[in-house]
């Protein structure tokens, strides 16, 4: 730091080198006036008291506003999009349905289920009075049917990959479109599914002849009655994908980027092939954070909890509060060399105000320094032996009004600065008079 403070105030000497001096009354703060600036193109040399009072450190860091929240919204259900009901910008609540499927597939699959659900009733009810040839002849007719409507799937299935892979062929060099290989996926994934629950179903009919063969009539009735259970499961199950064709945004916010229309096909996330595509993107605006990028000679200052205030140049006259949240524990390299960390701030914006991805200005306040002893950066200067730090104190007895007072170079041991002033350790007295030498206006360094 001091390298740099160096830096500054190597330049702020340079410009005063053909500046007339100009010693200035500033009320209660220690600057004494004699004369007047006698042109234009003169910078200012003035003397200034030695001060106690409080030093806030401040970092100053820029970074851009993102959402605290923002989710991708998807669905757990496969099909066409029948109605959208949002479009970017609106502002949505929890619960809100976005968007409706075509549910017409899916409640073929209900309506058949629940025929499943009936024909599973009317076989324990039948178990429970039980003809044995009569329920025998029932569970050979069940197998047949089963075997039938497996090979009609495998049959089914076998056609459909051939399609797909040729459609994905096509894809691959740009002959097919988006929406022709969505098509082609879905079809797959339904006729494998329909292969799965063909075989589900052989299964559970050769286990229920078999059962009806070697056991007693009251294991027929437990097997009636386990079919029964497990149509009902698959209804219900029907039932939640039927509802799940109403797409409805888990978090109330803000809709951010619509990626999806009325005709393009939902992929459910479930799906083994891409795990779903998104149909919105939603953002809570109401918290803000702000990914700023604190270089690594000031991280060590930063602490979880500090206070900070966020400007952005939408709104340049206004201020808007927050803390730090976050600090990363890993540093990036910058273009220029330096390592940055990502310090987060969240902010409040209930006004609605700020919006994702502006740019910010961002300042920190570190820490804050009780009663120290304070003089202005312009004051010093390094001196010639490496690592110290001088200043030209007013000798003791020399008039400050005569423009020929006589000053004494001193060594100072110094602490943290704002860039405005800086803390004297060691080497000054509260009330002894410093030569400043700059402009007349404080000029800020980073």
């Amino acid at each position: 730091m001091w390298r740099r403070v160096g830096i500054i105030v190597l330049v702020l000497l340079l410009l005063g080198v053909a500046a007339a001096i100009v010693i200035k009354q500033k009320d209660g703060k220690g600057f004494i006036s004699s004369g007047e600036k006698k042109d234009s193109e003169e910078s200012t040399e003035y003397f200034e008291q030695a001060r106690r009072g409080d030093l806030k450190i401040i970092v100053e860091a820029t970074g851009t506003t993102e959402p605290v929240t923002d989710i991708e919204v998807k669905s757990e259900a496969t099909g066409r999009i029948e109605e959208f009901f949002v479009e970017e910008g609106d502002m949505i609540q929890a619960g809100d349905v976005i968007c409706r499927l075509d549910q017409r597939n899916q409640q073929l699959v209900v309506d058949q289920q629940q025929i499943v659900l009936k024909q599973a009733q009317l076989r324990y009810d039948e178990a429970r009075n039980a003809n044995s040839e009569t329920t025998r002849a029932s569970l050979e007719t069940q197998l047949t049917n089963a075997r039938n409507s497996l090979d009609n799937a495998k049959s089914n299935l076998q056609t459909q990959i051939d399609s797909f892979e040729r459609i994905r062929s096509l894809y691959e060099k740009d002959w097919a479109t988006q929406q022709e290989y969505d098509n082609a996926s879905n079809q797959l994934i339904s006729m494998r599914t329909a292969v799965a629950n063909g075989e589900a179903s052989l299964s559970l009919a050769e286990e229920n002849l078999r059962a009806f063969d070697e056991g007693s009539n009251s294991n027929n009735i437990s097997l009636a009655k386990l079919s029964y259970d497990a149509a009902g499961v698959q209804l219900a199950e029907a039932r939640k994908q039927l509802g799940d064709s109403e797409i409805a945004s888990p978090i109330s916010g803000i809709v951010l980027e619509k990626l999806l229309d009325i005709g393009d096909s939902v992929i459910s996330i479930n799906s083994s092939f891409s795990g779903g595509n998104t149909i919105i993107k939603v953002a809570d605006l109401s918290r803000i954070k702000v990914r700023t990028y604190v270089d690594e000679i000031d991280i060590g200052k930063i602490k979880v909890g500090q206070t900070a205030t966020v400007q952005v140049d939408a709104f340049r006259e206004q201020e808007f509060s927050g803390k730090v949240t976050n600090i990363y524990p890993q540093g990036v390299q910058a273009g220029s060399g330096l390592i940055n960390f990502v310090v987060i701030i969240e902010v409040d914006n209930n006004e609605g105000l700020l919006l994702g991805n502006m740019t910010a200005s961002v300042k920190i306040e570190a820490d804050v320094k009780k009663d120290v002893l304070l003089i202005p950066l312009g004051a010093t200067r390094a001196g010639e032996k490496p690592d110290t730090n001088m200043v030209f104190r007013l000798k003791e007895g020399e008039d400050i009004t005569s423009e020929k007072a006589a000053t004494e170079e001193v060594e100072v041991k110094l602490g943290d600065t704002d860039y405005y002033d800086i803390i004297v350790l060691e080497g000054l007295e509260e009330g002894d008079y410093v030569k400043v030498r700059g402009f007349e206006t404080s000029i800020k360094f980073d």
